[in-house]
């Protein structure tokens, strides 16, 4: 893991501009084992990466960090990922230049999927060389547990284990391509709020990660759907049984498996034929507009644009 970004043949002869990528992660399985005692709430997961990105425009400049994006609703100061990064960055190493980031913004805020830790991923890798800092990939997941438990998996990408607090990760076989449906309904989480209180719950059934490992290597996807388990699904469908009732509905439309995804509220379907997975996005975006086919990513892939 110990490798230097190299980005500067994706740069296209401009070393003033790079345009990235920044790929939504789903929750594969996901546990909460407990409570460190620095209040870190200690992590096992499954992760994986799909192909609904937001990009990102990076763009030298003589001083100061400007965002703008083609959302209204997106803060633009240190309220965004991309601006803390940034400047996290442009403090810790005494960079004088300036850079003016634009967000386009297209996966949906407050939906488990990791959408701001996956621009503050992007935010590092591309000022690491637009900046000309040299940082080692170590370095930059050093940096970036410190912004966002899930930035080091979006820094890596992939399928992967994640531990602890989101900075142990370890890539396993990745999944075999299929379709993915990506369901939001009206229903925004905060995280904190998740986390307190799955800390006030009692969880009595905890998912079985070394069994979902075992069935991504010996390609046995029958198994998947049984053994699928979000900690977050037993207190967050009591409030909220809409979610539950698009999991259901996915199954019931052939997904192979589904889960929510993070500690909500998006759900993700897994199909293998492709035309069902259509039909049923065709019949979940009657009521949902944030709904998206998106595909399996087997591996971090090629994340830059134009």
């Amino acid at each position: 893991m110990d490798k230097v970004y190299n980005i500067m043949s994706a740069m296209r002869g401009n070393m003033n501009r790079i345009i990235l990528k920044a790929k939504a992660k789903v929750n594969l399985s996901l546990d909460v084992i407990g409570i460190r005692e620095d209040g870190y709430h200690e992590m096992k997961m499954i992760n994986h990466s799909i192909d609904l990105n937001d990009v990102l425009t990076f763009e030298a400049c003589d001083e100061g960090i400007w965002l703008t994006s083609n959302e209204d609703a997106i803060p633009l100061d240190e309220r965004n990922l991309v601006i803390k990064t940034a400047r996290k960055l442009q403090s810790q190493f005494n960079v004088e230049q300036g850079v003016k980031i634009h967000l386009e913004k297209r996966i949906p805020a407050q939906a488990g999927l990791a959408g701001g830790s996956s621009d503050a991923a992007a935010t590092l890798k591309a000022l690491n060389t637009l900046w000309q800092l040299g940082l080692s990939q170590s370095e930059l997941l050093a940096i970036g547990v410190t912004i966002g438990a899930d930035v080091p998996y979006c820094l890596v990408g992939g399928t992967a284990l994640v531990e602890g607090i989101g900075e142990k990760i370890t890539p396993i076989k990745a999944l075999q391509p299929m379709t993915v449906l990506v369901v939001k309904p009206d229903i925004d989480i905060a995280t904190p709020r998740a986390f307190k209180k799955l800390d006030d719950s009692i969880i009595e059934n905890h998912p079985d990660i070394a069994a979902i490992i075992e069935l991504l290597e010996d390609d046995d996807y029958d198994g998947l759907k049984a053994n699928l388990g979000n900690v977050f699904e037993a207190i967050t469908f009591t409030d909220y049984p809409e979610i539950a009732a698009i999991k259901k509905e996915m199954l019931e439309q052939g997904a192979l498996a589904a889960i929510m995804t993070g500690s909500g509220s998006t759900v993700v379907g897994y199909y293998r034929d492709e035309e069902l997975a259509v039909r049923s996005w065709q019949q979940f975006r009657k009521k949902y507009p944030m709904c998206f086919l998106s595909k399996t990513e087997e591996s971090e892939g090629e994340n830059y644009v134009g």
